[in-house]
């Protein structure tokens, strides 16, 4: 709460799970010209979770550019590895939209594609595929 502030409205609730016969608290928060239909949010576990509707505007739409950051050990090799991983699932990327950087001791590169997304599933199967990569540590 904040000094010569009012809390927000809640309306909390108190269940028992009966596995564990643990105390969950479950808080019901109103929210006020936020700009989406629903207005009951759930707090449960640290987390905010806003319930889904189909009236939930999408972030992307499809066909678009899509960057994806591939963080890769250098080593030799790896670089054609994860290029025709990316190939593989979003087709040609023009090398131009292709960006590379490496750590500051060498040790590692930073690879960012540009690639033209054509629905999530399609992203989801790229992603997947690329943490399979024994080479890849992270992709964003």
């Amino acid at each position: 709460m904040i000094a010569g502030g009012s809390a927000p409205r809640t309306n909390e609730t108190r269940t028992v799970d009966d596995q564990r016969g643990v105390y969950h608290n479950h808080l019901n928060f109103k929210l006020q010209g936020v700009g989406f239909a629903p207005t009951a949010i759930r707090r449960r576990h640290n987390t905010l979770a806003l319930p889904m509707t189909d009236d939930t505007p999408r972030l992307l739409s499809f066909p678009c550019d899509y960057p994806i950051k591939v963080m890769v050990r250098a080593d030799p090799g790896v670089r054609g590895q994860v290029d025709r991983i990316v190939q593989q699932h979003a087709g040609l990327v023009d090398p131009e939209s292709v960006t590379e950087r490496s750590s500051a001791q060498n040790r590692f590169v930073g690879i960012t594609y540009v690639i033209r997304a054509t629905s999530e599933a399609q992203i989801a199967a790229l992603f997947g595929a690329l943490k399979l990569c024994p080479h890849v540590l992270l992709v964003l």
